[in-house]
């Protein structure tokens, strides 16, 4: 009988063990088989997440956006200092060992047991990669299990300097710098080939624990850890003696920190703007992780000037009406290149993109649009309209509208009628010419928006985007040329394949000479009109102001022979700026201010006389009759001007 129940016995504790191998033997199976699909992700430099980098036309990186600020680099371009270093803090014998070194492990653990407390580590470099590629803290055995898996064929697949260039390219150095040459141009604004023997021990020393070691925040325990590093390093016959205690009484100058808000301070809204791009295009995978190089049309010195107009006008304005806002958009006509871009007051506070997203009413700076379809219908600058009180009915309603002066000139010609901005006067052309051919015109020119079909147009009742306006002004910079915008030339992936390429694109959408006497009347806008103020920059300019009821919009829009601005004023939740804040008053200095600067240092270039110009043309586009006269006159706006002034 006992003989029977121990044979019972026997056998289930050989079942029992038998289905423990089993299980065991399955489970193994399976973390041998995930740890096989995951190889081919270890042993290539090209997975390590690269963020991607944004480039101004001038060249200098204006932007990045990524997971990791990693800068891959090869051995051969990492200094020997760094090397031993790294060697010297994390695995002294790693060219001597395989993928596991027994003696750190057995060490480590004697250490570990007189301490009663983990005090060293026994990870190989080749352990430590492993890790790193898998951005996992979780201390599982599944885990550790493939990571002693993936380090043996690790071992066997690479050699030890191929492992050792992975791992100073994955490491994580602290202050947002991943990889041996992000974290030598962060703390040194240096390469990670140039890195001397106290800068290598430092970065080296930061492995360990990146935030206690950080040498902004923690000087003196920075200094510690650098310390134990160089005697580690000299003690395992690294350096000399003499190196030694060079490095040892040397000091460490760090690169000061910038108050970079991710990538963005140059021109926030304009690399915001291409990061949307790109993550629409690409998706935000590739955007964060594959290297993208993105070479933009941004001017960083024109973006400078925008920035400085747009917070000193505001500023100046802001003394008694808090929470105004403005946008300005500058473009190179002749490709539609966006060279500056400020979408309000203060990115941080706000992202929205007033230059971009927007929509606001023009005011008079849309009557260019009723001129131009005027003159291709065959209407000169001397040509008269009516400037009479007038009742106009529709929808059931009468309109009397009234001139910014709340006067009457009787009959004006085109030309004064602009330069001054009348509005009757041009209620009345606009009536003439047909409320339809002019928003035929304004789409051809590129306005997106509901066009409202009756007269009230002529005074801008319509919604604009501020960056429409500057294209449509382009248009008429380029003599009738459509400039497609364009923010971004070219992008190229990691490996130097352009993968995005945008030429410049010019549509005819209006007749050469038309353009060239619309342009001639804007010229006047500033030589005589509501845009006197920038006669101060001394250039050939051209260019119209707009106010819309109540004082709720105010823009100003103008152009060199190569250069258009556009800026708005006003308030997000569209309450009067003040009364009389005309354009000439809020937004025109923003625009004097900004093309005074851009176009500083530049030869002064006139607009062409295209072919077929004749000498009736040319003299129509004289000054509006009695200029001088005109001026003396203590109009409404000369009186606001004076005050505000």
């Amino acid at each position: 009988m006992l003989k029977k129940v121990l044979k019972i016995i026997s056998l289930f504790i050989l079942s029992v063990l038998f289905v423990a191998f089993l299980v065991g033997s399955l489970y193994f199976a399976s973390v041998f088989m995930s740890a096989k699909k995951d190889f081919n992700k270890v042993v290539s430099v090209n997975i390590l997440p690269v963020p991607t980098k944004v480039y101004s036309s001038d060249g200098k990186l204006i932007g990045s956006f990524g997971l990791q600020n990693r800068i891959p680099v090869k051995l051969k371009d990492i200094s020997m200092n760094m090397k031993y270093a790294i060697l010297a803090s994390e695995d002294a014998r790693f060219y001597d060992h395989g993928a596991i070194d027994l003696v750190s492990m057995f060490r480590a653990l004697i250490a570990d047991i007189v301490h009663k407390k983990i005090v060293q580590g026994g990870s190989t470099i080749t352990q430590q990669l492993v890790k790193n590629i898998y951005l996992t803290p979780s201390k599982t055995i599944t885990r550790k299990l493939k990571e002693v898996i993936l380090a043996y064929r690790l071992e066997k697949k690479l050699t030890k300097n191929q492992i050792l260039e992975l791992y100073l390219n994955t490491v994580y150095f602290g202050a947002g710098a991943w990889g041996i040459e992000s974290a030598a141009r962060t703390y040194f604004d240096t390469h990670a080939k140039d890195l001397t023997i106290p800068q290598s021990a430092l970065l080296a020393g930061l492995v360990k624990a990146p935030s206690a070691y950080n040498p902004y925040k923690h000087p003196e325990d920075a200094k510690r850890r650098m310390i134990y590093v160089l005697k580690r390093m000299y003690d395992n016959h690294f350096i000399t003696f003499e190196q030694y205690k060079k490095a040892m009484n040397s000091k460490i100058v760090l690169k000061k920190q910038s108050a970079n808000f991710f990538g963005l301070i140059v021109a926030p809204y304009f690399t915001d703007y291409v990061r949307n791009w790109l993550i629409d295009k690409y998706g935000e995978d590739i955007v964060y992780t594959s290297g993208l190089k993105v070479y933009t049309t941004l001017d960083t010195r024109l973006q400078r000037y925008a920035f400085i107009a747009v917070k000193t006008g505001v500023l100046r304005l802001k003394k008694r009406y808090d929470g105004l806002q403005s946008a300005l958009l500058a473009m190179d006509p002749k490709t539609g290149y966006i060279k500056a871009m400020v979408g309000g007051f203060s990115y941080e506070k706000s992202q929205f993109n007033r230059a971009l997203q927007a929509e606001r009413q023009p005011g008079s700076s849309f009557k260019p649009f009723i001129y131009l379809t005027a003159i291709s219908q065959g209407y000169m600058p001397t040509d008269t309209v009516k400037d009479e009180p007038e009742v106009f009915r529709f929808n059931g309603k009468e309109w009397r509208p009234q001139n910014y002066e709340g006067t009457f000139h009787g009959t004006v010609s085109l030309m004064y009628a602009l330069v001054h901005s009348v509005n009757v006067a041009t209620i009345n052309l606009l009536n003439a010419v047909g409320v339809e051919n002019v928003i035929k015109t304004a789409k051809r020119l590129g306005i997106q928006e509901k066009i409202p079909h009756n007269l009230s147009i002529a005074l801008g009742s319509l919604s604009v985007r501020l960056i429409e306006m500057v294209r449509a002004y382009a248009s008429f910079d380029n003599y009738g040329l459509l400039p497609k915008p364009i923010f971004i030339t070219r992008v190229v992936n990691r490996y130097g394949k352009v993968i995005y390429d945008n030429e410049p694109q010019l549509k005819r959408v209006a007749n050469t000479i038309d353009a060239f006497i619309l342009t001639g009347m804007l010229k006047n806008v500033i030589g005589y009109g509501t845009g006197r103020k920038a006669r101060v920059i001394g250039r050939p300019l051209a260019g119209k102001t707009g106010t819309t009821n109540d004082y709720k919009d105010a823009w100003f829009i103008g152009f060199s022979p190569n250069l258009v601005c556009g800026v708005w004023v006003g308030y997000d939740n569209n309450r009067t700026i003040f009364r009389g804040a005309t354009g000439a008053r809020a937004a025109l200095p923003i625009w004097i201010t900004f093309m005074k600067n851009a176009l500083s240092g530049t030869p002064i270039k006139t607009f062409p006389i295209p072919d077929g110009v004749t000498k009736k043309v040319i003299e129509s586009l004289g000054p509006p009759e009695n200029p001088d006269e005109l001026n003396k006159k203590p109009t409404i706006q000369n009186l606001y001007e004076q005050y505000f002034q």
